[in-house]
């Protein structure tokens, strides 16, 4: 009688055993899929970040153009104080998405930050058409000089969602 207990001690530890591994199997798999949703949601986020930096730059580019492409006196009656709001917005929201946009050495974020912010304090004090222009002309080139990098991270952002 005891061999007939122990073998079927032994067998519903067998499949015990089994059963286990099974749950173990579901469970991975269900880790592995957890981890891959919560991938996706951080990309989504960084996406819809750098979209919204993108909508900045686009608007700080259309308040910019007019001093890039008039000449100065086509300039005459502006409100070049409220241009620089607009900038102001980007380069701040720029400021915060930093991290977006180091490498090993520099950050191409901050170069622009700091590159804008000092032709900004010149834009703002011109009192000039022609130093309007001028400081305008320079913010223009700079935000459009980032406007590669920017496009190359929300690019790369997308396709990761992709994978």
């Amino acid at each position: 009688m005891s061999e007939i207990v122990n073998w079927i001690g032994s067998i519903c530890s067998i499949l015990g055993a089994i059963y286990a591994l099974r749950q173990a199997n579901v469970a991975k798999k269900a880790a592995n899929l957890a981890q891959s949703i919560k991938h996706q949601l951080i990309s989504h986020r960084k996406t819809s970040e750098l979209s919204e930096l993108q909508a900045l730059l686009n608007a700080a580019q259309k308040a910019f153009n007019k001093y890039g492409s008039s000449n100065p006196k086509g300039l005459a009656g502006i409100s070049h104080n409220l241009d620089a709001e607009v900038v102001l917005d980007f380069i701040n929201k720029l400021k915060s998405f930093r991290d977006y946009f180091s490498d090993d050495s520099t950050n191409v974020a901050d170069e622009t930050y700091n590159e804008i912010y000092l032709e900004l304090i010149e834009f703002k004090k011109a009192s000039s058409v022609k130093k309007i222009s001028e400081h305008g002309s320079n913010i223009l080139n700079i935000v459009v000089g980032f406007s590669p990098n920017l496009k190359r991270e929300l690019t790369d952002q997308k396709e990761s969602i992709v994978e």
